[in-house]
């Protein structure tokens, strides 16, 4: 979240989705994101919970907490980012899947209407599948390009990552998050979302590409 003002913020976000892994779902979520920042440092939490209904099953199975603390080497172009995540996933076969690493990040450009940054961080996964049949441990890399363009009445917001298997470079996985963002009020938007994710080595029954499309609002503080 941009602000140019220290302290807290945050946003509450309620949104529907509909998904494709191994059978069409429908997905009801909530997000919560709150922030820190200071003079030199920013600290960012994200929760998020979604209520599966599919196959004439309806369950909670999915979501995530994630922690991230980034802090500037430089007073423009370079921060230092460390973060740790937790995850679980049915649809994806994923019964945990812990995640923790460290890396630069660089801003590329940032002006009134449009900013960018890439970073090249390590992280370590553990992850293990719903039956706990299959167990892994990876040392990957997490790439990621973060692109907004933003107009007084609306945002478009893209961020890719490609995070490669460290000991073989044919395991990685991309993932793509674009959301439209359209301002109602002052703290209300509309936001469309399309969540796309490609994995050359996932769970077994679980295809390789897997998507969701989602439409909420959002409501930030």
């Amino acid at each position: 979240m941009r602000t140019d003002t220290t302290g807290w913020t945050g946003s509450a976000e309620g949104s529907f989705q509909l998904s494709k892994a191994v059978d069409e779902i429908y997905d009801f979520g909530a997000l919560l994101h709150m922030q820190y920042k200071g003079k030199n440092d920013l600290w960012l939490f994200l929760n998020e919970a979604r209520i599966i209904k599919g196959a004439g099953t309806q369950f909670i199975n999915a979501g995530f907490a994630h922690i991230r603390y980034n802090r500037k080497v430089t007073k423009e172009l370079l921060r230092w980012e460390v973060f740790a995540q937790y995850q679980y996933n049915k649809a994806l076969e994923v019964g945990q899947r812990v995640l923790a690493g460290t890396g630069p990040r660089i801003k590329i450009i940032e002006s009134d209407i449009f900013r960018a940054y890439a970073a090249a961080l390590y992280m370590f996964e553990y992850q293990e599948s719903v039956d706990k049949l299959i167990i892994e441990r990876n040392h990957r890399t997490s790439n990621y390009l973060s692109m907004t363009l933003e107009f007084e009445r609306f945002e478009i917001k893209n961020t890719t990552y490609y995070q490669p298997n460290m000991k073989e470079m044919q395991d990685y996985r991309i993932l793509s998050q674009s959301d439209l963002l359209i301002k109602l009020t002052d703290n209300l938007k509309f936001k469309t979302g399309f969540n796309y994710r490609y994995d050359t080595r996932p769970f077994p029954g679980v295809p390789k590409t897997t998507y969701y499309l989602s439409n909420g609002i959002l409501f930030e503080f």
